[in-house]
């Protein structure tokens, strides 16, 4: 289960429109893209889920949330790098008359 959420006054804005309550802290690069860091991961011990904020210099930020069994680092990065492309479509489609 992908979940691209956007980011406002620094939390990210969650499906019921509300925030969540971690907070985003660029901790490293995401691997072969640009201007792209992973934030700090969070895991629900309780769904056994992990979740993964991507923000972008300018503060724009993107999550996804995948099982436990999901760690592998190149895995990570790719669902990443899909994520991020996900998220600049929908950007450059917004400006456009969206």
């Amino acid at each position: 289960m992908l979940n691209v959420e956007r980011r406002r006054e620094g939390g990210l804005l969650d499906a019921r429109g509300g925030y969540s309550r971690f907070v985003i802290d660029a901790v490293s690069p995401v691997p072969d893209t640009e201007h792209w860091s992973y934030g700090s991961f969070q895991f629900d011990v309780d769904t056994a889920r992990r979740t993964v904020p991507l923000v972008r210099d300018d503060g724009t930020a993107a999550a996804f949330t995948v099982p436990e069994f999901v760690s592998e680092p190149r895995d990570l990065a790719e669902i990443s790098r899909i994520v991020i492309a996900a998220c600049e479509r929908w950007e450059n489609r917004q400006g456009v008359g969206g």
